[in-house]
This record gives structure tokens, sequence and C-alpha cells, in this order.
């Protein structure tokens, strides 16, 4: 068995060469918080605890590995420790003894600490908190959206928490070519007119693959073989954090995952789902509440009151929309054919929205119903309804649902550009690099 001195000094020597295959040249918009974060504590400021959830996939461990060559220029190989707490579990060792053992060898006076995947841990919460209370160290752990659910009260007051979404277009397009583009999201929303920006070739890339890091790097197949092999982990590990799912029902996750995927797969009721699976409806909901805490999709409830709401089966969409692509991918979908195409970009207008919501404490609903619209937001006091339509969208339709959910706005999202008084139709390709 390693014994935690052994370890210490090989690895110090050996994480260079460990990390540099995810020290990639592109860095994700947070990445600019994490270092100025480590900067200020270096320079003398206070130790801090970041908890950075996310799902597989999403550059976690390459923001790690570019915090930790960074700070390797400052402080050198002792002055930065970097664990990934799967390996430490296969080598049978626990993080609180390994860190005693660098503390013990290195005796740091300040340490940056990187902890890459804590939910294989187990009491990760406690003794993240401990060395956290200890105030010494500057410490960034990564680990599965999910894990939240398990955090003690206690860290959850301490740890300031990020959570590393998929990327919009506007931060694909960045990494990609270096250039930025102008943000339009803001106007767009409140119906305005806009200067039409040149529209790139890679808008459609983007809705397909765009959205997971590994797209800057991979061709557009090998990303989805990536991703198809990610769900095993995602399913088998990641869903087993929300609830303790035997082994029979994570198996029936992939076949969910696979209908809800399908271009009609929104319109799955609970009972259909139940039906079609072959399990009880609340194993069914068990399992979606699983997904959408795990951050592979997220629960649109319907418009309207609470009981609604729990009368009415909310639209699932996934958040990581590449994610879709490879399932359909594998099913042998042609994801450029209009239905499959322009259910994709359904999706990626609702995690456009989702993210807006996020960030102003808004509410996604969508209108249930023949005709309804696909979603409505309610943002600062306001509701704005937007519609995604690749075919023809009548002004008349939008404003009855706008009429229906006293919207202030509508907008419309297809192949043309006109603005009125109360409802915008916008490009769709514009929308989606405008975010």
């Amino acid at each position: 068995m390693v014994q935690p001195d052994d370890l210490i000094v090989e690895h110090l020597t050996s994480t260079p060469t460990l990390l540099a295959p995810y020290n990639k040249p592109h860095k994700r918009h947070l990445y600019s918080w994490l270092s100025s974060k480590a900067e200020m504590y270096l320079e003398g400021g206070n130790s801090d605890t970041i908890l950075l959830l996310g799902i597989r996939g999403v550059g976690k461990t390459t923001l790690l590995a570019q915090i930790y060559f960074e700070v390797l220029k400052e402080v050198g190989p002792n002055g930065v420790l970097y664990l990934s707490l799967d390996r430490l579990r296969a080598l049978g060792l626990e993080l609180r003894e390994v860190v005693e053992a660098y503390k013990r060898l290195v005796r740091p006076e300040k340490a940056v600490i990187l902890l890459d995947e804590v939910q294989y841990e187990k009491d990760w919460d406690l003794k993240i908190k401990l060395l956290h209370d200890e105030r010494r160290f500057f410490i960034i752990a990564t680990g599965s959206s999910a894990i939240k659910l398990r955090e003690s009260p206690d860290l959850a007051r301490r740890a300031l928490h990020r959570e590393l979404f998929p990327m919009t277009f506007r931060e694909y397009h960045h990494l990609k070519t270096g250039r930025e583009l102008p943000e339009l999201m803001g106007r767009i929303m409140r119906g305005e007119e806009i200067s039409m920006p040149p529209v790139m070739e890679d808008v459609e890339m983007y809705v397909r693959a765009g959205a997971m890091p590994l797209a800057l790097e991979m061709e557009e197949w090998e990303v989805y073989e990536r991703l198809t092999a990610m769900l095993d982990r995602v399913v088998y590990r990641d869903l087993r954090e929300v609830h303790e799912f035997d082994a029979e029902t994570l198996d029936r996750a992939f076949d969910l995952l696979h209908l809800l995927a399908t271009p009609k797969g929104e319109r799955f009721s609970y009972e259909r789902l139940s039906k079609t699976l072959g399990l009880a409806k609340g194993t069914v909901m068990k399992l979606v509440d699983a997904l959408e805490k795990a951050g592979l999709v997220q629960r649109i409830p319907p418009c309207g009151s609470p009981a609604k709401a729990i009368r009415k089966s909310p639209k699932i969409k996934f958040l990581a929309v590449p994610i879709k692509s490879a399932l359909l991918f594998s099913s042998g979908f042609n994801l450029n054919r209009k239905e499959v195409f322009a259910s994709l970009l359904e999706d990626v207008v609702a995690f456009y929205l989702f993210l807006l919501s996020k960030s102003g404490n808004g509410r996604l609903c969508y209108e249930p119903g023949r005709g309804g619209a696909d979603f409505a937001l309610e943002l600062n006091g306001e509701r704005v309804v937007v519609e995604v339509g690749l075919g023809k969208v009548r002004k008349s339709q939008v404003e009855r649902s706008m009429e229906r959910l006293g919207a202030e706005r509508g907008i419309v999202l297809g192949e043309r550009y006109e603005i009125s008084e109360r409802v915008a139709f916008y490009p769709w390709k514009v929308f989606v690099a405008g975010f």
C-alpha cells in the first residue's frame, strides 16, 4: 500500500507531467476570476475555499490545471498541491492524511491546494471545512453538480460556490478564434433594434456540439463518442449522489435519456415515460430529478399556479445540448435534418433562457396546450414570451400567447428580422451568436 509521505515526495515532482495534457491554451471566462482570487491570496490576502461544480466534460480539470501552472510560476512546485480524489481512493488513501503529510514534509507557510472530483472522498465536505478553518490555504475543489445536495451547512456557509456551465456561443467563438462578439442578449430580450452582426459559419456547429470544450479540439464525431462514454460515469456514479437507485434502474436511465433526446421527447408526459420504460411513475420522476441535479437537464414547469404545475408534466430540456446530439448521433439520427436540428436549437434557446433566469433570479416556464408559447421568461418584474420557429410563426399567434400569459413582449426566433412595438422577430443565428 502507498504511504502518504511517499505519495507526496513523488507527487510534487510528477504533477507538472500529470497535468500538462490538461493545460489547454484556451481559457474559460471563469478562469480570470479564479486566477485573480489565487493571486490576491498569494499577495497577502485572506485564504478562501471555492467549490467549483459542473457536469463532467465541462472543463473543471482543465481550469485546475491552468491555475496550477499559473501559481507554479509564483511559488514553485512545493507551494501548490493538486490532488485527484479519484486517484487517492484507488490508492487507498484519504485526503486528510495526504494533506497532513504535505504539511509535515513541506511546511508551507502558504499554499494553493487544488482538489479534483471531491465526490470520491468520504465526508468530503467535513474534511474541506476543517482545512478551511485552518485559515492557511487557498483551496479550489471541484465536483459534480449533484454533490451540493450532500454538502454540510457549515461548508456551505464558508465556501464560495461557482457553477461551471456549458459554453454560450460567444465564449465558444472567443476561445476558438480569439475574437470577441458584441453582447446582444439584453437588447434582444427588450425587443430593440440591433445592428446585425456578421453571421459565422460555425453557429450551426455550435448548436450541435459547441457548448462543450471538447469541440474546440476534436472532430464533431469524436465529441459525440467522448460524451457517450462520459455518460456512463454520470449515470452510474453521479446519479447515486441524488437517489439510491439500484443497478437495473440506472440501466433504464440510458433509455430515458434516449427518449428525452428524440425530437418529440419534450412532449413525453411522466405517465407516457412510465409506460414506455416499464417503470413506476414515481421512479421516472426520481430519475428526471436526478438528471436535473446532476446538471444534464432542466425541468421547465407549465406557466400558471402551483396546482397547474403539479398536474402537468414539465418540459425537459438538455442543459448540455451536445449530450443530446451525442445521444441522437448514436441512435442514427441525421442531426442536420430540419426537425432534428430544430429540436437541438430549442434546447439551446432553453439553455440561454436558463442562464438569464439564473443570473437575474427569474422564472422560466412554458404555456401548456396546443398553440402555447414555447417559453415565457419572467425577469425583473416583466414577462417575455419566446417562440422558436424555423417555420412560419404568425404575429397574431404570439400575441394570443402574450395575452393569455400577461406578457409585455414577444420574441420570435426564426429566419426573418422585423421589429414592431410588442413583437420582435430575430434570425435565430443572431440570437444564438448574441450571448
